[in-house]
């Protein structure tokens, strides 16, 4: 996934079925891509959000979670974008009336935002929780997320899925992996030019626990229990995750 400044709400009410008994939790996402203006930098971004952004979103109508987001490990051809905006909400419903408020109300906080970053897009995502994270979470943590590109292989559609995540989710378990796994689907805003199906973004409490869990993968495709899957996925793009408003609050 090309470099973003995401925004970004989790909750967890929202449901879509792909099939009668396999209900899947749902959000809608939002993701701004962003660069530094020049004297700017990271800390700029979070002391302001932090403060004016985290005050001013007391008042949303609806729960959001909001997240700064940078690149951990990448390349060059990624985009080169800085800084990611990424928050949730529960539904397209939510994420509107939001989008709505802040339209009505923000524009102070808005100005002083773009007095730190300058984002050349805004894109918004269906996102399915294919794995609930396991993790200790309190509003302010930080931790990290892989994001792969993944398309279907051939002769495999999503109604090859369900299946394929009860798979992938017991290979999780064997390993002791603890993190959220979700599937992100394109909708508005995002890029016309992309050519994967969607993107799969599993959590991370540290640097640590991912190298583990690289480490665990290696190890069962040399023994040979890593599991046949539907899709076929790129290697990740990591990011670090700064939470600024956890969805409870």
């Amino acid at each position: 996934m090309k470099k973003l400044i995401i925004y970004i709400v989790f909750v967890t009410s929202s449901l879509f079925i792909f099939s009668d008994d396999e209900p899947y939790t749902t959000y809608t996402g939002e993701v701004l891509q962003c660069n530094f203006n020049e004297g700017k930098g990271l800390d700029d971004a979070l002391n302001m959000v932090r403060n004016d952004w985290y005050n001013m979103a007391q008042s949303f109508p609806a729960p959001y979670e909001g997240n700064v987001v940078t690149p951990q490990l990448y390349a060059s051809d990624d985009g080169g974008y800085e800084l990611f905006w990424v928050g949730f909400t529960t539904d397209n419903n939510a994420m509107g009336q939001v989008t709505d408020w802040f339209s009505d109300n923000a524009s102070q906080v808005f100005a002083k935002w773009q007095n730190i970053v300058n984002c050349s897009s805004w894109s918004q995502w269906d996102i399915f929780e294919v794995r609930a994270s396991q993790a200790d979470f309190e509003e302010g943590d930080s931790n990290y997320w892989a994001f792969h590109s993944c398309s279907f292989k051939p002769g495999a559609n999503v109604s090859d899925i369900v299946e394929d995540d009860k798979t992938w989710n017991k290979f999780l378990d064997s390993l002791g992996h603890k993190g959220g796994v979700w599937r992100w689907w394109a909708a508005g805003g995002s890029s016309l030019e992309e050519t994967n199906d969607f993107y799969v973004n599993m959590g991370f409490d540290s640097m640590t626990d991912y190298g583990n869990y690289r480490d665990a993968r290696l190890q069962s495709l040399v023994d040979g229990s890593y599991p046949e899957t539907v899709v076929n996925c790129q290697p990740p793009r990591v990011y670090s995750v700064n939470n600024i408003k956890a969805i409870s609050n």
